[in-house]
């Protein structure tokens, strides 16, 4: 703004108009400042109210929300795009409301005999969310250094950044990992991205090291699902994904329902294993149990209630 004064040739002019300019240029500023100031308020609000969509007992009522109030926090994050509680926010959310919404229609619509083209319409947009998740992760980190090694798919340059890396790191390599393995897991006939895998896997294996529990034990609950839901000549090991899952049940199965949902789906019913009364008993607990014990995982819990009923009505379709 200043410059603009002194091109204009005020410089040369009254002096009170070299001190308007001044004023002016300071009067701008600080509005911007003041707004990035307001942002980071309202973020700070938003995060301490943010168990109020995690604790709503009706998942349908949830979905409906969601978009809305993920794109006002985008709107938000234009303002004051370093904000990491935006962010965090943004990573979990877009990860959610794949996992928790288009995932499941995907399973319905599969039971159901809808088209290929059907289904892989909603499977794509399933994919470009997951990937919002990762991409947000990747600003929390906030490392360019990193950031294009793994976009490289230079894994030896990844794995020795990640042993730099520490607590603080935590929720950016999760994010990162956890949307970029669940879009590979999807989009298994992209090239691209099943080349990732094994960059997801290290950077997810950094996350157990440094924080097992992180989101309700989230990256051996990865794991599990990982190791379980592939053949062994794709890299699937039924032991591997018992020992993922037996640590998540371990810290936070009595609270995360969809610890044992999965466990029930991936590992019982897992080539190999073929457990059904496993499975049965897995998802007849996570029926019976109270998905309002743990307020801050209503919702989590009411998707993984939702799951279970749909697994056990198609039983006889997973075991042979």
């Amino acid at each position: 703004m200043m410059d603009w004064c002194f091109d204009m040739g005020v410089h040369h002019g009254p002096r009170w108009l070299v001190v308007g300019c001044a004023l002016l240029s300071m009067a701008l500023l600080s509005g911007c400042s003041l707004q990035k100031i307001t942002v980071n308020q309202t973020a700070d609000v938003l995060w301490e109210g943010r168990t109020a969509l995690e604790s709503e007992p009706d998942p349908q009522f949830a979905r409906e929300a969601m978009p809305a109030s993920l794109k006002t926090l985008e709107t938000f994050l234009e303002s004051a795009p370093d904000n990491r509680k935006l962010l965090r926010m943004l990573a979990k959310g877009y990860f959610s409301y794949s996992f928790a919404f288009l995932e499941e229609d995907i399973m319905r619509m599969q039971a159901a005999g809808a088209s290929s083209e059907e289904i892989d319409e909603v499977m794509q947009r399933a994919v470009l969310h997951y990937m919002k998740s990762h991409r947000y992760g990747l600003r929390l980190l906030d490392d360019e250094e990193f950031e294009k090694a793994a976009t490289d798919l230079n894994l030896e340059k990844v794995e020795k950044l990640l042993k730099e890396m520490d607590e603080e790191d935590v929720p950016g390599l999760f994010w990162t990992g956890y949307g970029w393995g669940s879009a590979a897991n999807l989009a298994q006939s992209n090239t691209d991205m099943v080349a990732a895998l094994p960059v997801v896997e290290a950077i997810m294996k950094r996350v157990v090291e440094l924080e097992p529990g992180f989101f309700y034990s989230g990256a051996p609950l990865f794991f599990g699902v990982y190791y379980g839901s592939r053949p062994p000549m794709f890299g699937g090991n039924p032991d591997l994904a018992k020992k993922y899952f037996e640590q998540a049940m371990r810290q936070h199965g009595d609270k995360n329902l969809l610890i044992p949902a999965l466990y029930a789906r991936f590992y019982a019913t897992a080539p190999g294993v073929q457990d059904r009364e496993l499975f049965e008993r897995l998802l007849t607990e996570v029926l019976e149990a109270d998905a309002s014990k743990h307020p801050k995982l209503r919702l989590n819990n009411e998707i993984a209630k939702r799951r279970a009923e749909f697994w056990l009505q198609g039983v006889d379709d997973l075991f042979y």
